[in-house]
């Protein structure tokens, strides 16, 4: 298997079904509010995707009553958590079949020691007034060493672009990649050349 895609930060069903022609294996929606790429679970709720495109929800600090709407009304497959502490957990037996991805900077991720099972990380730059998309890379370096330590899953994501995605995955080997700043025309508005390019560079690593 490649290298797994994740198109983030979809906004509009039309940007939803353009993109989904590419084949990536999933498309995210920002499920914070405080985000510009917000997009209300009801509505996500109402795009339909391709089978085998896995709709990824990001969600930040979130409570448990907060994933279960999300994951019902926008029909989620995986929760991805941001800012969440060392002791946060889920019932797991609320959210049968999901998966849960816990997004972090490298450095948080040296130093976890999560009470919780996640499925897969994401390792992202880190920026005290936003949540992804801030176009910043992480550190690719101190990635590599943790997807040489972990056993579980990494995606790579902060700053990637067409130019340098195939770049980042010959250094870091990620399980796989996530954008979303990097193939925008502006926030919650994506360059579907851009998209297409990004993926095509994927494949081709």
């Amino acid at each position: 298997m490649g290298v797994f895609v994740k198109i983030c930060g979809i906004c509009s069903r039309s940007d939803l079904e353009q993109i989904s022609a590419f084949q990536p294996d999933a498309l995210g929606f920002i499920q914070w509010p405080g985000s510009k790429r917000y997009t209300a679970p009801e509505t996500v709720g109402q795009w339909e995707t391709p089978e085998g495109i896995r709709r990824v929800g990001v969600f930040v600090a979130p409570t448990e009553a907060e994933l279960a709407h999300a994951a019902q009304h926008a029909r989620l497959d995986v929760l991805q958590v941001h800012r969440v502490s060392s002791g946060w957990k889920l019932d797991r037996g609320l959210f049968q079949g999901l998966e849960v991805w816990r997004a972090l900077n490298p450095d948080e991720l040296y130093f976890s020691e999560s009470h919780f099972q996640f499925d897969r990380y994401l390792l992202d730059s880190y920026d005290p007034k936003t949540v992804g998309g801030t176009g910043q890379t992480c550190d690719w370096d101190k990635a590599k060493s943790l997807v040489q330590s972990l056993e579980a899953p990494i995606l790579l994501a902060g700053g990637l672009t067409p130019e340098n995605v195939a770049e980042a995955i010959r250094i870091v080997h990620p399980w796989g990649v996530d954008v979303s700043s990097g193939v925008e025309l502006q926030p919650g508005v994506k360059d579907l050349a851009k998209v297409e390019t990004f993926i095509a560079a994927c494949r081709a690593s």
